[in-house]
């Protein structure tokens, strides 16, 4: 199956409008789902061990290259490759690996994102819970882009998302 039919089947079976996951593909990674990007300040993180949210970091964690000693991975995956993993976007929907992690992904390694069944999936999946908590498409890409907090402050990413649904007539 093409990019583009696993970007519908999944858009579907998650009823959102494909030609919005299709939007959201072409904005973040211009299609491509071999796509990473580290985002080194991103803060929020997936507690593997208790599957919930990390907890807060201390002033001196936020600042240190290294994952704090309680932050765990997998068995044979060192820690701090989760700890990169889970704050790195990844595929064609660019999603972050502790956001991934917390909507079910269990795939030793988070680089799998970047595999289209598996990172459209993930990424369809937050998408539709969005799209669930904020009732609409366009508070649900603000969320999309910068996390719940950017609800009411994040207009320009979700306005060059919306304007590229023209294009995709599913």
């Amino acid at each position: 199956m093409d990019l583009h039919d696993l970007i519908v089947a999944s858009a579907n079976r998650y009823k959102i409008s494909p030609a919005l996951v299709l939007a959201v593909c072409e904005q973040e990674s211009a299609f491509d789902p071999w796509s990473w990007n580290p985002e080194p300040r991103y803060r929020y993180l997936w507690d593997l061990l208790l599957n919930k949210p990390f907890r807060k970091l201390t002033p001196a964690e936020q600042a240190s290259e290294f994952p704090p000693l309680d932050f765990r991975a997998y068995k044979g995956v060192p820690a701090d490759a989760e700890w990169w993993g889970q704050q790195a976007s990844w595929g064609a929907m660019q999603v972050m690996g502790a956001v991934a992690r917390e909507h079910g992904f269990m795939g030793r390694f988070l680089s799998q994102l970047c595999d289209p069944e598996i990172g459209v999936e993930i990424g369809c999946r937050h998408l539709a819970a969005y799209l669930k908590r904020f009732g609409d498409p366009f508070s649900a890409l603000e969320a999309w882009n910068g996390g719940p907090g950017a609800v009411g402050h994040n207009a320009k990413y979700a306005k060059e998302v919306l304007q590229r649904l023209e294009q995709f007539n599913v």
